[in-house]
């Protein structure tokens, strides 16, 4: 994808929401990129608010630089309260996993839809609370890109991902993947966006 056919899908829609995400073992050279990345489009897209899961690596440098330019556009969806809180831009918007435990029925529909392997997490998260704590971090990646309208979150309008290149689809970063393309969501990976701005 190109940066016109970004931009076509942004201004087609009144309150898009980006998704910026991806891997915690970013590569030290490439985090500076990251933090021009987010920074470039929050400056270019003044429409479009951020969403990120507050996770080491890759979602911290976009923010990073989508806070350069406005904190307020900044959503974090968290696995638990407090997730990371030294972390997080002050002003920025926040959804804990835990504000929509009516949602979480549909959230584990999807994320098994998404994601089969987590099957067995899933089933026993109610009984085994070391999965109950791992099912957090899964499910919080399925929020990321459903959103919650009624709660003023609207559903990824797109996805950003800094995906690991020899498997894209393995992880966090490739379960979140796979639910933008079981929701229609256009997940673009660093091979096309890093040329927005570094050509």
């Amino acid at each position: 994808m190109d940066l016109t056919e970004f931009s076509g899908i942004i201004r087609a829609d009144s309150q898009p929401v980006v998704l910026l995400e991806g891997m915690r073992a970013l590569p030290a050279s490439d985090r500076e990129k990251l933090v021009t990345v987010g920074r470039f489009l929050a400056e270019n897209f003044p429409s479009a608010s951020f969403r990120t899961g507050n996770a080491a690596g890759t979602d911290e440098a976009f923010a990073e630089g989508v806070a350069l330019v406005d904190a307020t556009r900044l959503e974090y969806v968290l696995p638990y309260p407090g997730h990371r809180k030294k972390q997080m831009v002050q002003g920025a918007r926040v959804l804990p996993l835990q504000e929509v435990a009516e949602e979480e029925e549909r959230l584990v529909a999807l994320t098994l839809e998404a994601s089969p392997s987590h099957s067995s997490m899933l089933e026993k998260r109610n009984v085994v609370p070391k999965l109950r704590a791992k099912a957090k971090y899964i499910l919080r990646d399925t929020l990321k890109v459903t959103g919650l309208p009624d709660q003023g979150f609207g559903r990824a309008t797109i996805g950003l991902f800094y995906a690991n290149p020899d498997d894209p689809l393995t992880g966090g970063t490739g379960h979140t993947i796979r639910v933008c393309r079981q929701c229609n969501v256009p997940a673009v990976l660093q091979a096309d966006w890093l040329t927005w701005v570094y050509e």
